[in-house]
C-alpha cells in the first residue's frame, strides 16, 4: 500500500508527532508513506507563491490508495484548492485533519471545548474579567472557532466581549502587534488568550521588554500544546490537542476508509485545557522533568544546527564556480556528503528547462516534466550517476518492497519565479521536527540559481571569447584565437611527452589574384583554402588563419602519413571546393610544417620560422612549376 501526506511544513511539532503515529501503524503493514511538504509562509504573495503552489501537481494522485491532508497547517486558502483539484472527483480515499473539506473524509479536534475550558478557568479560578484574544490568521477556521469559544464563555459569565489584537499564528507578528497595542498606552486586561503557543510566546516577550511579568502581571495563555512553550519560563498554559494519538488514528481511519469508501464521514476528538505558570497554576511533574530534558540537550540541538550550517558554508564555497551541471555532480560527489544528518537516501531532481534556459528564454512553469533529471542522489555512501527519469516514481528508481514500509519526504525547489524542481529524502522523517532541513532547501535554491547563473555567465563569456577569437571570413581562429589556442597546444603537448604538428599554409598568387580579379575574389580565395583546410584534416586539429592569405593548423599526423600525404590531400580537397564554388581563377596553396617535440626548446616564433620555410620552399617549386617569378 502507498499513500500521500501534504502539509505545509511549518508546524514541526504537530508533524513530528502526527508523522511518527501514522509510522508507528504503517509499518507492520508495509505501507510506505509520501510526505509532501510546500513550506509556504503567511504573506507569501505573488510569482513567488505561485510558483510554490506548482508543487501540488507533482504527485499523480491515481498510483496512491489513500491521501491525509494535514489542512491545518496550511498557509492559505489557495494551498487547500489545489489539493482538491488534486483529488476531486477521482474516487481516491482523502482525509482532512482539523478542516472540513466537502467530499473528503474529516478528521479533528474539537476546538471550542478546549477553549472553552480555558476561559471558565481563568474566570472563575483566577477571577479574569477583562480579556484581549490574540487572533490568528482572520479567516482561518480554528481561529474562528477558539475566539467564538471565549466569547461564549464570557457572555456566559456575563462579561464583555475581548479586544482583538492580530497575531496571524505568528511569534514576530505578534511581537510587532502587541509592541503597538503597548505604545498606544492602553491599560492591562487580566489576560491575552492567544490563538496559539506561538502568539504566546511573542506575548509573553514584549511584555516582558516592557517590564511587564507573567503571571503577576498578566495571564497569558497559549493553544496547541507545543515544545517551544513547554520549555520555557514561564510554562505555557495552553490546549492539548493529544497529537501523540491523533496520528495513529487517521492512519487506522484511512485503512477504513479504503477497504468501505465513504467521502462523506467525521471523526472529532476532545481537546483538554493544561494549566501551567503562565496562568497562575502549578505545572505537572512531568511537565517540569520535560523542561529540564530539553535544557540538557539544548546545546546538542544548537550544535546540530551550526553543523548543517557550517556545512554547507563548506558547500556554498566548493560549488561556486561550478560551470556546467556535469561539473555540479562532480563536486556535489565530494561536497554534498549530509548523511549525518540526511541520512544515506537522497536526491535532487531538476526540470529540464532550468538549466538550459536563460532569464529571457524561461518559460514560467504550468506544472512538472514528465522525465526530470536527477541532479544528484546519494545512496549509501556512493553518489549515483546523473540521470533522466519519469517524476511519476517521485522519488528515483522507487520500487514497493513487499513488507517493508519506507517514507519518503519530497520538498520543492523554487527561486522567484523559477521552478528547479524537489529535493526528496528517504527513511529520515526526523529533518521535517526541526527547522534545520528548511535552511537547508534555503540554501539549495539560493546554491542552484547561482550555479545557474553562474553556467550562463560562463557560456556567454564563451561565446564572447570566441567571437573575439574567431575570423568572421573563415570562421577558424584569428591571430588572437592562434596566440590562445593553437600555440597553447603545443606547449601542452610538450609537457605530456607527446610529438605534434605545427602547418603553415599560404595562397600562391594572392597579390595576383586581388590585383586581377578584385577583393571579392580574393576573400572567396581565402574562404575556399579555409574549407580545403578543414576538409584535408579532422577534427581534433586547431585551425586558424594567421593573418592575410596564412593559415595555421596544429594536432598530430595520423599514423603512417607524411607531410607529403597531407599535401597531396590538401590539393585534392582544394580542387573539390574550387569546383563546387565554380571560381573561375586559379587557387593553389603551398604547405610548409615543423614537428614540436617533447625534447624542443624552441619559441612559437621559432617554430614559425620553421614551418614558414618548409612552407617557403615549397611555394618556390610550385611558382617554378608555374613558370612565375616568386612574389
Amino acid at each position: 500500500m502507498k499513500i500521500a501526506v501534504f502539509t505545509n511544513g511549518w508546524s514541526s511539532e504537530y508533524l513530528s508527532k502526527v508523522i511518527e503515529g501514522i509510522r508507528k501503524k504503517a509499518e507492520p503493514d508495509g505501507t510506505d508513506i509520501f510526505i509532501f511538504t510546500s513550506y509556504l509562509l503567511w504573506g507569501e504573495e505573488g510569482e513567488r507563491r505561485k510558483t510554490k503552489l506548482i508543487f501540488y501537481q507533482l504527485p499523480d494522485p491515481e498510483i496512491y490508495d489513500g491521501v491525509i491532508i494535514l489542512t491545518n497547517t496550511f498557509s492559505g486558502n489557495d494551498e487547500i484548492d489545489a489539493i482538491k483539484r488534486m483529488f476531486r472527483g477521482k474516487r481516491i480515499p482523502v482525509i482532512s485533519t482539523e478542516v472540513k473539506i466537502p467530499g473528503f473524509g474529516f478528521v479533528g479536534t474539537s476546538n471550542y471545548e478546549g477553549v472553552r475550558e480555558l476561559a471558565d478557568h481563568l474566570i472563575e479560578e483566577h477571577g479574569v474579567r477583562k480579556i484581549i484574544y490574540v487572533s490568528g490568521i482572520a479567516d482561518n477556521q480554528e481561529n474562528k472557532i477558539r475566539q467564538h469559544a471565549l466569547e461564549d464563555s464570557m457572555e456566559i459569565h456575563g462579561l464583555e466581549k475581548p479586544d482583538v489584537i492580530h497575531g496571524d499564528f505568528e511569534f514576530y507578528s505578534t511581537v510587532q502587534h502587541v509592541g503597538e497595542w503597548l505604545n498606544r498606552g492602553e491599560p492591562l486586561p487580566d489576560a491575552f488568550v492567544c490563538a496559539n503557543d506561538y502568539e504566546a510566546l511573542g506575548v509573553i516577550y514584549r511584555l516582558y521588554e516592557a517590564g511587564i511579568k507573567v503571571p503577576d502581571d498578566v495571564i497569558v495563555t497559549g493553544f496547541d500544546n507545543i515544545r517551544e512553550g513547554q520549555t520555557t519560563y514561564p510554562m505555557v498554559a495552553s490546549v492539548s490537542r493529544q497529537w501523540d494519538q491523533m496520528g495513529e488514528n487517521i492512519y487506522d481511519l484511512l485503512k477504513k476508509m479504503i477497504d468501505d469508501y465513504d467521502p462523506n464521514f467525521e471523526v472529532l476528538y476532545d481537546s483538554t485545557f493544561v494549566p501551567s505558570e503562565s496562568c497562575g497554576c502549578k505545572p505537572s511533574e512531568q511537565a517540569v522533568e520535560y523542561r529540564l530534558d530539553s535544557i540538557r540537550n539544548q546545546y546538542r540541538n544548537s550544535s546540530v544546527s551550526d553543523m548543517v550550517e557550517f556545512q554547507f558554508q563548506e558547500i556554498r564555497g566548493a560549488m561556486s564556480k561550478v560551470d556546467s551541471k556535469e561539473a555540479f555532480f562532480e563536486q556535489a560527489s565530494e561536497s554534498l556528503d549530509l548523511k549525518d544528518y540526511l541520512g544515506e537516501d537522497y536526491c535532487l531532481c531538476t526540470q529540464k528547462q532550468f538549466f538550459e534556459k536563460t532569464d529571457d528564454e524561461y518559460v514560467p512553469e504550468t506544472g512538472y516534466d514528465r522525465n526530470m533529471e536527477v541532479l544528484f542522489e546519494r545512496k549509501g555512501h556512493d553518489p549515483v550517476p546523473q540521470r533522466f527519469f519519469d517524476r511519476r516514481e517521485i522519488y528515483p528508481g522507487y520500487v514497493d518492497e513487499e513488507g517493508v514500509s519506507n517514507i519518503y519526504v519530497i520538498t520543492p525547489l523554487t527561486n522567484l519565479d523559477h521552478n528547479i524542481g524537489y529535493f526528496g529524502v528517504k527513511n529520515k522523517p526526523e529533518v521535517l521536527y526541526d527547522l534545520c532541513f528548511k535552511k537547508l532547501i534555503n540554501n539549495l535554491d539560493t546554491l542552484l540559481e547561482t550555479v545557474r547563473q553562474y553556467i550562463f555567465s560562463q557560456e556567454s563569456n564563451r561565446k564572447l571569447k570566441n567571437i573575439y577569437m574567431t575570423d568572421f571570413l573563415t570562421g577558424m581562429y584569428n591571430r588572437t584565437g592562434c596566440e590562445e589556442i593553437l600555440f597553447s597546444y603545443l606547449e601542452t603537448e610538450k609537457k605530456a611527452g607527446n610529438d605534434s604538428v605545427l602547418l603553415f599554409t599560404d595562397i600562391d598568387c594572392m597579390k595576383t589574384i586581388n590585383d586581377v580579379y578584385g577583393h571579392i575574389n580574393g576573400d572567396l580565395a581565402i574562404g575556399a583554402t579555409a574549407e580545403g583546410i578543414r576538409r584535408t584534416l579532422n577534427d581534433e586539429w586547431k585551425l586558424g588563419r594567421f593573418g592575410g592569405d596564412e593559415f595555421v593548423a596544429v594536432g598530430k599526423f595520423d599514423e603512417g602519413l607524411t607531410i607529403d600525404d597531407y599535401r597531396a590531400i590538401f590539393r585534392e580537397k582544394l580542387k573539390e571546393v574550387i569546383e563546387e564554388m565554380k571560381l573561375t581563377f586559379n587557387l593553389t596553396a603551398s604547405v610548409g610544417y615543423c614537428i614540436v617535440t617533447p625534447e624542443s626548446n624552441g619559441t612559437i616564433e621559432d617554430y614559425i620560422k620553421i614551418a614558414d620555410a618548409s612552407m617557403y620552399e615549397e611555394k618556390e617549386r610550385a611558382h617554378r612549376a608555374m613558370g612565375i617569378k616568386h612574389e
